[in-house]
């Protein structure tokens, strides 16, 4: 019984791994970065497909509204990586919650990337910022990546 409750427990430490790290500036940083697939970064960014990320993170102040703002670093230069405004609207896609949010609060964000079938075959690193109505940032995260083509 010990055994089978174990397993249970450590299943989605192997299946969902935090593949995050910590953005620069001091910027407050995610408390956990699961993307669906990724156990280990790198993360395979397979052309065609989404990528789904779920981020926790906690509120340091009262937030509005927030906006993801995600930055792709490649073979040395960095560049906006813009998502379709469906998905850069951070409030909409809390699990549980919605905004506005009260300083402390802990929540849940599913974040949804389109990897575009044109995107070349690199590593990169991308940077996602998640700003408030302000455009200060209330979490960020870095993830390294590559992007590959379907099997």
């Amino acid at each position: 019984m010990f055994r089978a409750l174990l397993l249970i427990a450590l299943v989605p430490a192997v299946v969902y791994g935090n593949v995050g790290r910590a953005c620069t500036n001091g910027r407050p940083q995610a408390t956990n970065v699961n993307i669906l697939g990724c156990t280990a970064p790198p993360c395979d960014l397979v052309r065609g497909q989404d990528v789904i990320a779920y981020i926790d993170f906690t509120t340091d102040r009262a937030v509005t509204s927030m906006t993801t703002v995600p930055t792709a670093t490649a073979l040395g230069i960095t560049a906006p990586y813009p998502l379709p405004a469906e998905f850069a609207d951070t409030c909409a896609w809390l699990e549980g919650s919605s905004c506005p949010l009260s300083a402390n609060e802990d929540v849940t964000y599913r974040l949804t990337i389109p990897v575009l079938p044109i995107y070349p075959l690199v590593s990169l690193s991308i940077e996602i910022d998640i700003v408030d109505q302000a455009e200060n940032s209330v979490s960020c995260f870095v993830v390294d990546a590559r992007v590959v083509t379907a099997n």
